[in-house]
């Protein structure tokens, strides 16, 4: 039978589903643009005619279904929700420039404390293999090389750091209180920081690059590992004045996590203990086999897809114009599609609410580097130079080799939480690739990606572990609240004078620097305090 070249690699089937793409792609592009170029008289128009045709069904799209947090616009607004925490906003600048918001729940209001929450299970400390929860406690090992340090006069510090297309807000939009992970840890007595990635809705500033063009949208995991995280964590540990800090990761932020620490032997003194939800690294590919081979033979096909900047826009696009029930099925049936997943895990009220604040924007660069990371197998960093062979030939030699992020050099005691139904945690291969032995390992049988922020009974299953190893690597003298009110005050007044009297050594952007253009270290740009 004549071979064809290249054209006999796809089924006929996969070629049905190649052709399928492209007019649905083709389809939707068509149906946004005539969206976008019509008058807003004529969409007031549709929306007063099916406000009166359909009266019920406009009163159901303009109240939340769920709780008010469905239709909070920013992360202000869901903080304001939840109305006993204290919240700040903070602006930190790169060392590349890049401006960085970053979000602080750094106590509970004064008179909102006290308030009874539901009490949370143990963890679990044994399991079998026929368990469907299995855990890995090494902590004892860990006491004599990693001492706890104590804080007596502030807070111990934690920093949480969210994954790929998405912002701080996925930590506080569980639709119950206690199930917000940050909420949680305030109550506690600890200082949350929460993390925004450079490219997502709070990040969207430089100097002088401008986010309409592409040179802004130039990054990958590189940069987010070379100067994010660094810079971040820099920054909250001169505002606080603590020497280190616990870091909570997911899916993306652990990735973040695991490259900075990598390449960086200061950050591993900053970072007390590493707790990794949902670790992404080496993922395997995606759950259809064709889409899963169009991406690994050239991964650069993504820029063909989605240009220069940023992909993913026709998802805020239809998220803006469809249901918020419609958008979930949407959604429940592309991770599927993609992913394998099923979401069972999330009730579906927790769908509606979570999923109007799942996405954010993030570099096309960002896509392709994960993508480059599946079709090689390796944790490294982006190659510049990729081949333009779309497949490997046995006799090939390779003309160049992107850097490995060297994972087994990380000194921070490192946690592990996934699930075995989790299509994109490959535990063997992750575990073979970081220093033994690790400090705590939770593996949660029938839990996928997603699960880790949103699933049922999340505050019974992970949140005692967590807290657990925080208090185990973060242990503070008991005082009264009175003493701990007063001793943060006493804190943030040296903090202040601090800052006062070294003004001519820091780096505050100024008009100066924003017309100039001037590249310098990190350092605070401002910390803005938004809490009632």
């Amino acid at each position: 039978m004549l071979s064809i070249p290249i054209l006999d690699r796809l089924s006929i089937r996969d070629y049905q589903g190649l052709i399928l793409t492209i007019l649905f792609f083709g389809f939707e592009s068509l149906i946004r643009i005539i969206v976008t170029i019509l008058p807003s008289f004529v969409i007031k128009g549709i929306d007063v005619f099916i406000a009166n045709v359909f009266p019920w069904l406009s009163k159901n799209e303009t109240n939340p279904h769920v709780s008010p947090l469905e239709k909070a616009e920013s992360f202000d607004q869901m903080m304001r929700f939840w109305k006993k925490y204290e919240f700040e906003q903070h602006v930190v600048r790169t060392r590349d420039d890049y401006l960085l918001c970053v979000h602080r729940i750094p106590s509970v209001l004064q008179n909102q404390k006290g308030v009874k929450q539901p009490s949370l299970k143990p963890p679990k400390r044994t399991s079998n293999k026929t368990s469907k929860i299995h855990v890995i406690d090494n902590l004892d090992n860990f006491d004599q090389q990693f001492p706890p340090v104590h804080h007596f006069q502030t807070k111990p510090v934690v920093l949480l750091y969210h994954g790929f297309l998405m912002s701080s807000e996925i930590w506080v939009c569980n639709v119950d209180e206690y199930r917000n992970l940050p909420l949680l840890l305030a109550e506690k007595g600890y200082d949350v920081w929460l993390g925004n990635a450079r490219g997502n809705k709070y990040s969207q500033n430089h100097l002088w690059r401008n986010p309409r063009y592409h040179e802004f949208w130039g990054f990958s995991l590189n940069e987010y590992a070379i100067y994010d995280l660094p810079d971040v964590v820099d920054y909250i540990l001169d505002h606080t004045g603590v020497r280190n800090l616990t870091y909570i990761g997911f899916s993306q932020g652990t990735a973040q996590a695991f490259a900075s620490l990598s390449i960086n032997p200061a950050l591993n003194r900053k970072i007390n203990l590493f707790i990794a939800m949902a670790p992404a690294t080496t993922p395997k590919g995606l759950h259809h086999p064709l889409i899963d081979a169009f991406v690994k033979a050239t991964p650069s096909v993504i820029y063909l897809l989605f240009g220069r900047k940023t992909p993913l826009k026709l998802a805020l696009f239809w998220q803006r114009i469809i249901s918020p029930p419609m958008f979930v099925k949407v959604i429940d049936i592309c991770v599927g599609f993609l992913f394998g997943w099923t979401g069972r895990n999330m009730t579906p009220d927790q769908k509606l609410v979570s999923y109007q604040h799942l996405y954010s924007l993030t570099s096309v660069k960002s896509l392709v580097h994960w993508f480059q990371i599946i079709r090689t197998g390796r944790f490294q960093m982006f190659d510049e130079l990729p081949s333009r062979l779309p497949y490997h030939t046995a006799n090939a030699v390779a003309d160049h080799v992107p850097p490995r992020f060297t994972t087994k050099q990380i000194k921070t005691p490192i946690a592990i939480f996934y699930g075995g139904s989790d299509s994109l945690v490959d535990f063997d291969v992750l575990s073979a690739d970081l220093p033994a032995p690790l400090a705590y390992v939770k593996a949660i049988k029938h839990w996928e990606h997603l699960d880790f922020l949103w699933a049922e009974k999340i505050e019974d299953i992970v949140f005692p572990d967590i807290l657990k190893l925080l208090e185990h690597f973060n242990p503070s003298i008991s005082l009264s609240e009175e003493q701990q009110h007063q001793n943060v005050k006493d804190t943030k007044l040296v903090q202040d004078f601090n800052v006062h009297r070294s003004t001519s050594s820091t780096r505050a952007v100024s008009d100066k620097d924003i017309n100039n253009g001037s590249s310098s270290s990190n350092s605070s740009i401002s910390g803005e305090k938004l809490g009632n």
